[in-house]
């Protein structure tokens, strides 16, 4: 399985001015939707519930484009080459401007078809933008509209699941599939997106304050 990407993921705030460590600054975050820098322009949320003191979200997300660079696996059994889809991002981001950027303090690891068997997995790196008018070289994804419950990857969430922190690698996404159906919630179609959504870099700290997990549910 795809034991890399959040380790990697690292290495795209590389290309933001960030050094390749998996130090954050997340532990003391909840997932506070009332922190406006926290919410993006195609979300909603929802309804938000609070699991030993930690903030656990729903949000509705409209179609969105995506544009970065992005690699399949050749098979369904096998990962994407991950280094690859992160070498071919810097690459392009390097010498061409992305079109419309909408979030300039916000970089985003997707993991595609990750709980499908039926399908090749993917990786993509990139950015949520405008427009898929876009420079040559550059892959874009189109999501339809979809509902997320979204928790903050910190060590106070794993601390209220009864895990232990998350380090990189793997997107946890069992956490939220062990207790969404607390709430009212189950996975949704196992081809729908994980997200890893990273917030506002600090270059002195090297660390990012915010860090959230996107995985895509239905109601039961």
């Amino acid at each position: 399985m795809r034991h890399t990407i959040g380790l990697l993921l690292c290495g795209v705030m590389i290309c933001f001015g960030a050094a390749c460590t998996q130090k954050t600054a997340l532990d003391n975050k909840k997932g506070n939707a009332m922190d406006p820098r926290t919410s993006h322009p195609q979300e909603t949320l929802i309804e938000t519930f609070d699991h030993n003191g930690v903030a656990i979200e729903v949000v509705e997300w409209a179609e969105t484009i995506w544009c970065g660079k992005v690699e399949y696996a050749a098979n369904n059994t096998d990962e994407p080459n991950v280094e690859k889809a992160l070498n071919d991002f810097f690459a392009i981001h390097g010498k061409e401007p992305v079109n419309e950027r909408l979030e300039k303090n916000w970089d985003v690891c997707i993991s595609i078809n990750y709980r499908s068997s039926e399908h090749p997995s993917g990786v993509m790196f990139g950015f949520l933008v405008g427009t898929d008018q876009q420079a040559d070289g550059y892959d874009i994804y189109k999501v339809p509209a979809q509902r997320f419950m979204r928790i903050s990857l910190g060590g106070e969430t794993a601390r209220a699941l009864g895990r232990e922190p998350w380090k990189g690698g793997i997107p946890p996404y069992e956490w939220i599939g062990e207790i969404a159906s607390n709430y009212g919630y189950t996975y949704a179609d196992g081809t729908q997106p994980i997200y890893e959504y990273y917030g506002f870099y600090n270059p002195n700290t090297k660390a990012h304050e915010f860090g959230y997990l996107y995985v895509p549910v239905v109601k039961k």
